[in-house]
């Protein structure tokens, strides 16, 4: 118990730390709210809810386009997890999963997890427990023709964090096309009419 808890510190303190290095990267969003992608790209945004108590987690995960709206969604439950960081990458790997099986080719993938983040967009070899979480991930990466990483806060994360929340007691993977559950439909709702209001201004 006690070296799980040093390592949950350990991977906490190493996320912190580069937060202030990642802020100067191109791969860092410093809006607090949805950012669109470009046209004919569609963002997969991705988060995870893990309780401790149950070592179990749920993921998240909803693809938007420029336009602000939802192209397709899912939650997947996991059972006996580590620690709250693997859910990240669980989630971030279903993320870029859930893109390639819905037929997706230009896709950002984005997430408010930076210490996966930053893996993804390194090339240094490391022996982390999820290591070989984002290998898999880089391996699935090929299959697009094109695929960024991207670094976001809590605010303009917050679908798949309604999505992550609203489904912890499902039994199973839920799946939507072209549509989300009522709550995490909402939150989608309100990050289109921000991003409608920054355009105007």
């Amino acid at each position: 118990m006690l070296d799980e808890s040093m390592s949950f510190i350990e991977a906490y303190i190493q996320e912190h730390d580069a937060l202030g290095q990642m802020y100067t990267s191109s791969n860092v969003s410093h809006e607090s709210n949805w950012q669109a992608p470009p046209e004919y790209v569609v963002k997969f945004n991705f988060d995870s809810s893990f309780d401790s108590s149950s070592r179990s987690a749920t993921t998240g995960v909803v693809g938007q386009n420029n336009l602000g709206f939802i192209m397709a969604a899912c939650s997947i439950p996991h059972r006996n997890v580590a620690d709250a960081f693997v859910p990240e990458a669980y989630a971030c790997r279903q993320a870029v999963l859930f893109a390639k099986e819905s037929g997706f080719s230009r896709v950002i993938v984005e997430g408010d997890s930076l210490s996966v983040i930053k893996k993804l967009n390194s090339d240094e070899a490391e022996r982390s427990t999820i290591y070989p979480i984002v290998h898999d991930i880089k391996v699935l990466s090929r299959d697009f023709s094109s695929i960024s990483y991207c670094f976001a806060r809590r605010g303009a994360n917050n679908v798949a964090h309604v999505l992550a929340q609203e489904y912890r007691s499902n039994p199973g993977p839920c799946y939507w096309v072209e549509e989300a559950p009522a709550a995490a439909t909402v939150a989608s709702e309100l990050d289109r009419r921000r991003l409608a209001q920054s355009q105007t201004l």
